[in-house]
């Protein structure tokens, strides 16, 4: 016997087939029975949800590596259609716990891309600092700047609680000075540490060099103190600046 799909009242259900038959939408419908149109519209809902995972598993194999919006765009895309198979299943405990999941992975990748815009605007700030300290001290060869920014950089941090430059030691602590009551500052670093054993500058030649480099000056005939300050000064600058020829100020 084959059982009629549904009843337009309940009175027209067989005695014998009442328990069979629920309400729903006004009609009385055989139990566990989903109508043709029903059917139909899941799986064509299915055909569609499976070519959209298809196209972003594509795209996932495409951008991977290349493009990291267009990658994360479709890392999100699979996860929402996920979320819907899982909706339209009714597993709400496997929804709610991939939402979670989603969310605590959104946090973090936000996290992760503004860590990475403030290291940027860090190692920017440091190299602008170097660029305009070194040359108080010595003259690099040309196209050297851009390789002493790079040594600065790799030994540097920007201090969350000052948000002044320190000097880091390879335990990532800070380098204090000599006299241990600050920490290591740019000028102490560039002329006592790194200037006399760096090879990037431009070596000296005849009178006005300093430590084997070049002394830039202030004005003519005038010398910055900062640049002959805790260095070895050659005769002729001692004999100029003793007839008064080079002034340091």
């Amino acid at each position: 016997m084959v059982l009629q799909a549904s009843y337009s009242s309940q009175s027209e259900v067989p005695e014998s087939l009442k328990s069979e038959y629920k309400e729903k939408d006004g009609i009385w419908v055989l139990d566990g029975f989903v109508p043709k149109n029903k059917v139909d519209e899941y799986r064509s809902n299915n055909i569609s949800l499976t070519k959209e995972r298809e196209a972003l598993k594509t795209q996932l194999l495409k951008f991977k590596d290349i493009d990291p919006a267009k990658y994360a765009e479709a890392v999100n895309g699979l996860q929402e259609l996920e979320n819907k198979r899982l909706e339209d299943a009714g597993e709400w405990k496997v929804l709610k716990a991939n939402l979670e999941q989603q969310h605590s992975d959104t946090v973090k990748t936000e996290k992760a891309r503004a860590k990475t815009i403030q290291d940027g605007w860090n190692k920017e700030r440091i190299a602008n600092q170097v660029a305009m300290t070194v040359t108080k001290f010595a003259v690099p060869a040309e196209g050297n700047m851009k390789y002493i920014q790079a040594d600065i950089q790799s030994v540097t941090a920007i201090d969350p609680d000052t948000n002044q430059i320190v000097f880091l030691n390879d335990k990532g602590l800070k380098v204090m000075n000599e006299a241990g009551d600050a920490p290591l500052s740019m000028d102490e670093y560039l002329t006592k540490i790194y200037i006399p054993k760096s090879n990037l500058f431009q070596k000296s030649e005849g009178s006005g060099a300093m430590g084997g480099f070049n002394i830039p000056t202030v004005s003519q005939g005038q010398v910055s103190i900062d640049s002959i300050n805790g260095r070895e000064i050659p005769e002729s600058m001692i004999s100029d600046l003793a007839s008064g020829k080079l002034k340091a100020v």
